[in-house]
């Protein structure tokens, strides 16, 4: 079953994380790379490759839109009706590698946070002595 979930930010709301900003728009393949491997665990080196040789013949859109079809179908993500997916990464492909980064980024911090919440609630083991037969 797919969970619903929101963008934690909208397609141009870069500046909310600068070192994401910065990294999708000096680095916009490697952070592809990443986004990918998280998405679905695809090697992260062969994505940074693919979509920067793409990039030169104006193709990168494609394997983006491709993995961005996959996050919001994984995360239950809506699709904005204003700038679609695909419009999204032909046309503004470093701001949606960049809300892509921020989304992946808070499941993770979400993720670590649920594991922590339960393992400090756990009770601890303590060893029980032996007894002589």
């Amino acid at each position: 079953m797919t969970e619903h979930n929101e963008w934690n930010g909208s397609l141009f709301a870069c500046f909310d994380d600068c070192d994401t900003c910065l990294y999708g728009y000096y680095g916009g393949p490697c952070l592809f790379g990443q986004n990918a491997e998280k998405i679905d665990g695809s090697n992260c080196c062969f994505m940074c490759v693919l979509y920067g040789t793409l990039n030169y013949l104006w193709l990168c859109w494609i394997p983006h839109y491709w993995k961005r079809s996959i996050l919001r179908q994984k995360y239950g993500l809506p699709q904005d009706p204003n700038c679609p997916d695909c419009p999204a990464t032909a046309f503004c492909s470093p701001c949606a590698i960049c809300q892509e980064a921020r989304f992946l980024k808070q499941q993770e911090q979400n993720n670590t946070n649920a594991v922590y919440t339960t393992v400090s609630g756990a009770m601890p083991i303590t060893n029980q002595p032996r007894t002589a037969h």
